[in-house]
């Protein structure tokens, strides 16, 4: 199987070949995986991704059927388009996808403290604006998941209590006292207008970037796509850059915006941090750990000591 912990690019080659016989050569680089998927440059031109289990076959097919109709509504910043369905067989027994591949980085590799990223607000404001007016019922329609109550921050919030032990195993002179505290009183309840299509995983992992134009190029990874609470989107955000980044980009959006909004968007991100760092020490990943460091300082307090590696 493909969720293997190093990917045979030779065999993957072969499955895209036989589906795809145009494609010839078939030359593949292994991108990366995350818990869901494995990802795989084909020609250096193109993206093909391969579900690890049944569940996530399914979310990237409606990913790919959503993408298709999000795309006529003329998207201000590149999505994926999927070009490539490939199909069961018995090497690879789940779809797959492929798309050309956007251009760009991942902004996953622009530190905050080091780099400003006001010139990106705008695109991010115009993204959201443009994204949370889709209509939700034409989403569900084509199976995008509905999302509309309060488990996603109660879920959120449990794990991210649970897994401040690991942020005390890797930074010890952490404030933990400070940050439980704050994880340990969630804002308040959503209200039907806080939610829309939300891309639901706004990393900066998965916002692509040029860093000679200072451009957002792309919006990538829609498996998590559903409607829910908008703040999920923004705690990306807020994640990332910090709560005057956050104010940057909400003074580019189109949408409502009020105080819970904010509350909610900055307790996520600082969930968001806490299980940032737990993956990273599960994958040994210290990237990870200290970026989740990094997001639950911005956005609680105190910044400690980055990881020991």
């Amino acid at each position: 199987m493909i969720d293997s912990a190093t990917p045979d690019a030779a065999r993957i080659a072969r499955i895209i070949h036989a589906q795809f016989p145009a494609l010839d050569p078939v030359r593949v680089r292994f991108l990366g995986e995350g818990c869901d998927s494995s990802a795989f440059e084909v020609n250096d031109v193109l993206v093909f991704r391969f579900p690890k289990r049944a569940g996530v076959e399914e979310q990237l097919l409606t990913e790919a059927r959503f993408l298709g109709a999000l795309a006529a509504s003329r998207p201000p910043v590149p999505i994926p388009d999927f070009q490539f369905h490939g199909m069961p067989t018995a090497e690879f027994p789940r779809h797959f996808s492929g798309y050309p591949k956007l251009p760009g980085r991942s902004a996953f590799d622009t530190d905050p403290r080091a780099s400003d990223l006001t010139h990106l607000a705008p695109s991010l404001g115009r993204f959201l604006s443009w994204l949370h007016a889709f209509p939700a019922d034409e989403a569900i329609r084509l199976g995008v998941p509905d999302q509309r109550d309060d488990s996603v921050l109660k879920e959120i919030s449990a794990e991210a209590l649970e897994g401040l032990d690991v942020v005390r195993q890797v930074s010890p002179d952490a404030p933990l006292s400070l940050w439980r505290a704050f994880l340990e009183h969630p804002p308040s309840s959503t209200t039907s207008s806080c939610f829309a299509v939300v891309h639901n995983d706004l990393a900066a992992e998965h916002v692509l970037v040029d860093s000679s134009s200072g451009s957002v190029t792309g919006i990538i990874d829609w498996s998590d796509v559903a409607i829910g609470d908008r703040a999920i989107d923004f705690a990306g955000i807020c994640h990332w850059g910090g709560a005057e980044f956050l104010e940057r980009v909400l003074s580019e959006y189109a949408g409502t915006i009020d105080d819970g909004l904010r509350a909610r968007a900055c307790y996520i991100a600082a969930c968001r941090g806490v299980l940032d760092v737990g993956f990273g020490v599960e994958r040994n990943r210290p990237e990870y750990v200290n970026a989740g460091l990094r997001a639950i300082a911005m956005t609680i307090g105190p910044r400690p000591r980055q990881a020991r590696r």
